[in-house]
């Protein structure tokens, strides 16, 4: 198994069918007010669950889970939701071992429940991660084709339910399926682009594949494969391996990040021939405990999960071909290996998970500085430090145990 794959595959879940609430509830709701969080029980017995937190600064219950909502599945590894706050009410979110992806209604929510969910699409399983597209509808990246994790995988259009509505295979002569594995993805709309990252998540002890070190590059308007883009390996070590999260910047430009922790600029997507340029090296590497993970875009700054510092590195990217470094932030040591962040910047807030862990960090981010903070009033009210911790007994669905955390985002 991959060293990525050992990263991830841990399980889910937690228990009981059924919707419950605390008792104490958040003030109304405005923009950012609730944060959700994609949650596991820790062995597996219980049902997996979406978590409702009162992001409210300004709530006595700020910090403090006020919601949950098991799905009926169990040991599914909740893993990636969508990366913003969707336009409507539909959250998706998979989880990816069981090859089961999950839509969310979170019209009400203090109430929110199981909309639809889906395994394989068109032939195509594993979905992985989701993008919205200027319709509305949902673009997603599938990793397999067929029952078993075996790529190459697929790029398919959902509608709001998740029924499909177009699929085209990642399968091409410029890549092997061994290392064909559609990871994650970003819209670019305004030249018809859809870049996607491959990345294999790995299954079972005994599965092993090469490292992959390419992104895609897909026409938006027809689903068409147009190319596949190499990364090339930078002067201070491996830093093109297992290409990440692509992201578009304020400017337009876009960049992808990798597990290896080096980050490359997408060049020429409109033309023929899109190449890709090392453009800076976190610190970090091959090792397991090193990698950097999901990065946001924030204004004119890049920010960047780095488990080498077990904390976060900024960017200015104002200049896409010369990023600088202009802050970092390290978390305590019971915060380990921070993972999955996502922003709301109405607050100037970034809210952080860890990989296989189960807490959940509140950052004040200052959008004229590039610096990052703890918020130590998240979930600190009522304890001795700040944050939220999933290692607990009791839910407002029941009692069902320590749970692991990987996706949040923010309420639109």
């Amino acid at each position: 198994m991959s060293k990525v794959a050992k990263l991830f595959v841990a399980a889910a879940a937690v228990s009981v069918c059924g919707i419950a609430v605390a008792d104490e509830k958040p003030t109304p709701r405005v923009p950012g007010s609730y944060l959700y969080v994609w949650a596991g029980d820790a062995d597996e017995q219980e049902s997996d669950f979406l978590a409702v937190i009162d992001a409210n600064a300004g709530s006595k219950s700020y910090g403090q889970v006020v919601a949950t909502v098991p799905v009926g599945a169990k040991a599914t590894m909740p893993h990636h939701i969508e990366y913003e706050s969707p336009p409507g009410t539909l959250l998706f979110a998979n989880g990816w071992k069981a090859g089961h992806s999950f839509i969310l209604d979170l019209a009400d929510p203090l109430h929110p429940r199981v909309a639809a969910d889906f395994k394989a699409v068109a032939g195509y399983s594993y979905a992985h991660s989701f993008a919205r597209l200027p319709n509305g509808n949902i673009l997603a990246t599938f990793q397999a084709t067929g029952d078993k994790y075996a790529g190459p995988g697929a790029l398919v259009e959902l509608d709001a339910l998740g029924k499909l509505v177009r699929a085209t295979s990642s399968a091409t002569k410029d890549v092997p399926a061994a290392i064909n594995w559609p990871y994650s993805l970003a819209i670019d709309a305004g030249i018809d682009r859809v870049i996607t990252t491959s990345t294999d998540m790995g299954l079972g002890a005994d599965w092993k594949s090469p490292p992959t070190h390419h992104v895609q590059i897909w026409s938006m308007s027809d689903l068409r494969l147009l190319a596949s883009v190499p990364l090339p390996e930078s002067s201070q070590g491996r830093h093109n391996v297992w290409p990440a999260e692509p992201r578009l910047l304020r400017d337009g430009s876009v960049y992808v990040n990798t597990f290896t922790c080096g980050l490359y600029r997408l060049e020429g997507l409109d033309t023929a021939k899109p190449s890709a340029r090392f453009v800076h090296a976190f610190p970090g590497g091959m090792g397991e405990h090193d990698m950097c993970a999901v990065p946001v875009v924030y204004g004119k700054y890049w920010i960047q999960t780095v488990g080498a510092i077990n904390g976060l590195v900024v960017l200015d990217a104002s200049d896409p071909a010369h990023p600088r470094e202009v802050s970092r932030l390290s978390l305590p040591p019971n915060f380990h290996m921070p993972h999955w962040i996502a922003a709301d910047r109405s607050t100037g807030r970034v809210v952080a998970t860890g990989a296989r862990d189960s807490w959940v960090l509140m950052l004040k981010f200052d959008d004229q500085t590039g610096q990052l903070s703890i918020d130590k009033a998240f979930g600190g009210r009522s304890t001795e430090e700040p944050g939220v911790q999933f290692d607990r007994a009791e839910w407002p669905h029941g009692r069902s145990g320590k749970a692991l955390v990987h996706g949040t985002v923010f309420s639109r």
